[in-house]
C-alpha cells in the first residue's frame, strides 16, 4: 500500500490506494484536487531485516516525536498553472532493501551450481615483461575456486577463455550443463591486473556486472571473487553495483516503465569472508545516501525548486530523526543575508535556508570532547546565469538542474549520519537554497549588495551566484560555534579543465582539516586533490565602489579566485571548500554520481572526531 497525504497546510486527510491502481488513482485524485499539495510517503517493506543491522535503532525510517511540529515547516509550492508539480517524487524504498545478501568463505563452502547466475570476477593473466617492452600476458587466466559440481569444475579447469583477456570491464557468458544435466548461467567479468584495482576500475567492473544482471534476469546470483580487495574497495564495489543496478524511472509514464524484475538473492564467495561481512550493512546505507542525493539532482527544476527541496529536507529529517529548521525570507532578512537573498530575487520561488541537526550521544572517554561540524551544500535548483545568461556554447544551461548537487550531497550525508547515529559528534547540515533566474526583479551586474557579515559586494557577474549564497551560509555556520566548516559546491566550471571529471578540488585555510578531507576521500573512494588558495590573487577581487567584487578583473584561475572570495567570510574557524563542478555529473551515462555523500560521511565518522 502507498499512503497518500494532503499537505498539512490544507487538510489532514489520508487515502489508501492499492499498489496496482496507484498511477491511475493518483491521476484521478489530482484532477479532483488540483490546488492541493500532495506528499507521498511510501512505507518501508523491510523492517524485519533492518532491525538486524547494528546501527539501526528500530527501523530504516523512524518517526520523531514532534512530527506535527516538523511538518508545519513544509510550505506550499507556488504554481503558475495547476498542472505544475508541487513535490519531488522520491523513492524511499529500493530493490536493494528486499535483497538478501550473504558473504561466504569460498575455502569453507563451495559455491553451488544448481540454479541462478554464477559470475567469476577475474584478474587478467600476469604480464611477461620479457616478451616485449610493454609486457604481454603470459599463459591463460586460471580459476582457482571450486564449485560443488564436478562437471562445472571440469569446464572451469578447461579454461574456455577464448577471446577473454580479463581486461577491466569486459565480460563473457555461457550456458553450461551441470552434472544433473541442468543448464545454468556462468559469466566471467574482467577486473584487470591483480592488485591494481582503484576506484576507477571498480566503477567499470560494477557497471559491467549491473548490465549483466539486467540482461540475465536471474533472481538468484552468486559472485565468486577470484581477486583480493581491500575492505573499503569491497564496500565501494557493492555501493556502486547497487547504484548502477537500480534504475530511476520516477518520471516515466506507466506504459514506458520497464518494470524490471530485480534479483532477490546475492551470495558473495571470497577468501577470508569474515573480514568483509561488516561492510555489507554499511554499503547499503552509503548506497541509499548516494541514491537519495542522485534522485534530488536528477529531478528537473520544475519538480525540484527551493520550496519543494526544503520540503524534502523536512521529510528526510522526520524519517531519520534529525532536528529541522527552515528559514524563510523574513527570517533571512532579519539575519541580513543580503548576498544570498539577492540571488533568488528573480525567481517565483522564495529562498529557503535548510538547517538540519544531528546530535550524537556523549559516551565513553570522548564525552567531553564532542566535535561540532557544519556541512554546507550549494543549493541552486536552477542556474540560468541571471542577466549574465548562460547562452554561450558549452555553458550547459540544459544541465543546470545539477547546480544543487552540493545540497544533495549534504542531505545524502544527513541520511547516512541519521541512520548510523554515531556518538560524540554534532553535525549541522546547511544549504542556502534558491533559484538564479531572469526577471524584472532579478539582481543585476553592477549591483552592490551587503552580506550578513557587513561586507559589501559589487556584482561583477550574476552567473557567479553560488559564492554569494555560500558567503552568507559560511557566516551563519561560524556563528554556530562549530569546530570545522566544510562546504561542497558545483562552484566553478574551471574544475573541468584543472582536474577533469574524476577528481574534486579541495581548498581551505587549515592544513590539518584538508588532510582529514583527503583521508576521507581515500576511504570513501571519492577522489579529491588539494589545490592552493593563492593569496597573491586576492587583489584581483578589489572593487572601486565596494569591499570586493564577486569575480576577478584579471586572474583566469577562477576556482582559486572563488575560494579566495569564500575565505573573506570565514574569520577563524578551520574551513575547507570542495569544488565538485567536474565530478558531480556522469556526462557519458547522462546521470548524476551523487558525489560527496560518502566522502562527507566518512569525514564525520572517522576523521572529524
Amino acid at each position: 500500500m502507498h499512503l497518500l497525504k494532503l499537505s498539512p497546510q490544507i487538510k489532514n486527510t489520508y487515502w489508501n490506494i492499492p499498489q496496482k491502481n496507484f498511477r491511475t488513482s493518483l491521476t484521478q485524485f489530482g484532477e479532483r484536487k488540483k490546488n492541493r499539495i500532495l506528499h507521498l510517503y511510501p512505507t518501508c517493506k523491510s523492517e524485519s531485516r533492518d532491525r538486524k543491522l547494528p546501527f539501526f535503532e528500530s527501523q530504516r525510517f523512524s518517526t520523531i516525536n514532534n512530527k506535527k511540529e516538523i511538518r508545519k515547516m513544509a510550505t506550499i509550492v507556488p504554481q503558475v498553472v495547476s498542472l505544475d508539480p508541487t513535490t519531488i517524487p522520491i523513492d524511499y524504498h529500493t530493490p536493494i532493501d528486499d535483497l538478501n545478501i550473504e558473504v561466504k568463505d569460498i575455502n569453507k563452502e563451495a559455491c553451488p551450481a544448481d540454479e541462478g547466475l554464477i559470475v567469476f570476477l577475474l584478474n587478467s593473466a600476469p604480464k611477461d615483461n620479457s616478451k616485449s617492452d610493454k609486457g604481454e600476458s603470459s599463459g591463460a587466466i586460471k580459476i582457482n575456486s571450486n564449485m560443488n559440481d564436478k562437471t562445472i569444475n571440469e569446464f572451469l579447469k578447461e579454461g574456455n577463455m577464448e577471446n577473454f583477456t580479463g581486461k577491466v570491464g569486459t565480460s563473457k557468458s555461457f550456458y553450461v550443463a551441470n552434472e544433473k544435466k541442468k543448464y545454468i548461467s556462468l559469466a566471467y567479468v574482467g577486473c584487470g591486473p591483480a592488485n591494481e584495482e582503484t576506484e576507477l576500475e571498480i566503477r567499470k567492473i560494477a557497471y559491467t556486472l549491473a548490465t549483466l544482471l539486467h540482461e540475465n534476469k536471474n533472481k538468484k546470483v552468486s559472485i565468486v571473487f577470484e581477486l583480493k580487495l581491500e575492505e573499503n574497495l569491497f564496500r565501494f564495489f557493492l555501493e556502486h553495483l547497487f547504484y548502477e543496478y537500480v534504475t530511476d524511472e520516477r518520471f516515466k509514464s506507466a506504459d514506458k516503465s520497464t518494470n524490471i524484475d530485480y534479483i532477490k538473492s546475492l551470495s558473495l564467495y571470497m577468501a577470508n569472508a569474515d573480514i568483509y561481512k561488516g561492510q555489507v550493512d554499511k554499503a547499503r546505507v552509503y548506497f541509499y545516501g548516494t541514491y537519495y542525493a542522485a534522485q534530488l539532482i536528477a529531478a528537473p527544476s520544475n519538480y525540484c525548486n527551493p520550496v519543494s527541496l526544503s520540503n524534502a529536507a523536512v521529510e528526510l529529517a522526520q524519517k531519520v530523526n534529525l532536528e529541522c529548521k527552515i528559514l524563510d525570507v523574513k527570517e533571512l532578512e532579519d539575519l541580513k543575508m543580503g548576498a544570498y537573498l539577492s540571488v533568488g530575487k528573480g525567481s517565483m520561488y522564495p529562498n529557503k535556508f535548510i538547517h538540519l541537526t544531528y546530535k550524537g550521544a556523549k559516551k565513553g572517554d570522548k564525552g567531553n570532547t564532542k566535535k561540532k561540524i557544519a556541512l554546507i551544500g550549494k543549493g541552486i535548483t536552477f542556474d540560468s546565469g541571471g542577466y549574465n545568461l548562460k547562452a554561450a556554447p558549452g555553458s550547459m544551461i540544459d544541465l543546470m538542474k545539477f547546480d544543487m548537487s552540493g545540497c544533495a550531497a549534504v542531505l545524502g550525508c544527513a541520511y547516512c549520519i541519521g541512520t548510523m547515529r554515531p556518538d560524540n559528534v554534532e553535525v549541522h547540515f546547511l544549504s542556502a537554497v534558491c533559484e538564479n533566474m531572469v526577471s524584472k526583479n532579478s539582481y543585476r551586474p553592477g549591483d552592490i549588495i551587503t552580506a550578513s557579515n557587513g561586507k559589501t559586494i559589487e556584482v561583477g557577474n550574476t552567473d557567479a551566484e553560488g559564492r554569494l549564497t555560500l558567503a552568507d551560509a559560511l557566516v551563519y555556520a561560524e556563528k554556530l560555534g562549530v569546530d570545522y566548516i566544510v562546504d561542497i559546491a558545483t562552484l566553478t566550471g574551471a574544475m573541468l579543465y584543472s582536474l577533469g571529471t574524476s577528481y574534486a578540488g579541495v581548498f581551505g585555510n587549515n592544513d590539518q582539516l584538508i588532510n582529514k578531507i583527503l583521508n576521507s576521500s581515500k576511504t570513501s573512494n571519492e577522489p579529491a586533490w588539494w589545490l592552493p588558495i593563492i593569496n597573491e590573487y586576492r587583489s584581483s577581487l578589489n572593487s572601486k565602489y565596494a569591499d570586493l567584487n564577486n569575480i576577478s578583473s584579471s586572474v583566469k584561475a577562477s576556482s582559486v579566485v572563488a575560494s579566495l572570495f569564500l575565505k573573506e567570510f570565514i574569520e577563524k574557524t578551520p574551513w575547507a571548500h570542495i569544488d565538485i563542478a567536474g565530478v558531480s555529473w556522469n556526462f557519458k551515462a547522462r546521470k548524476p554520481k551523487g558525489f560527496g555523500v560518502r566522502l562527507l560521511t566518512e569525514f564525520v565518522l572517522n576523521d572529524a572526531v
